[in-house]
């Protein structure tokens, strides 16, 4: 598995999520440690996952992972997590980072958003204050 292959894949399924369901306030993947290419985390948050619940926003968020990844691909995700956009992480991320634009990828490495550290990975939203558009 390549890693510009997999943040491509995960970025498609990124924007399926927004045009299917609304505006994002972050989404990105993540590892704990620098350079990882498996054992990665994608976070989302937004106010259509608000609105669903953890499970219920998991569920669809891994639905789309599933339909659009490859084997390999889906195999370098080992966790989706789901926060509530009044998260401290979150928050802290979406000061720390604005990112908004479709189809953008931010490498970050070393940060610790609310004392989380983050070794490496990529942004592929992180706005503040994201007006509720939540598709039905």
């Amino acid at each position: 598995m390549h890693i510009a292959t997999l943040v491509s894949d995960v970025l498609k399924v990124v924007e399926i999520l927004r045009k299917r369901r609304g505006d994002l306030v972050l989404a990105m993947l993540y590892s704990s440690s620098e350079g990882a290419t498996s054992s990665l985390n994608l976070i989302i948050s937004a106010p259509w996952t608000d609105k669903l619940g953890v499970v219920e926003a998991t569920r669809a968020i891994t639905h789309e992972l599933s339909l659009a990844l490859g084997l390999e691909n889906r195999s370098a995700i080992s966790r989706v997590t789901v926060l509530k956009t009044s998260d401290p992480f979150v928050q802290d991320m979406t000061a720390l980072f604005q990112v908004s634009d479709p189809g953008t990828r931010l490498p970050i490495s070393n940060v610790a958003p609310d004392g989380i550290p983050v070794g490496s990975g990529y942004v592929f939203y992180s706005q503040p204050n994201v007006p509720a558009q939540i598709r039905t």
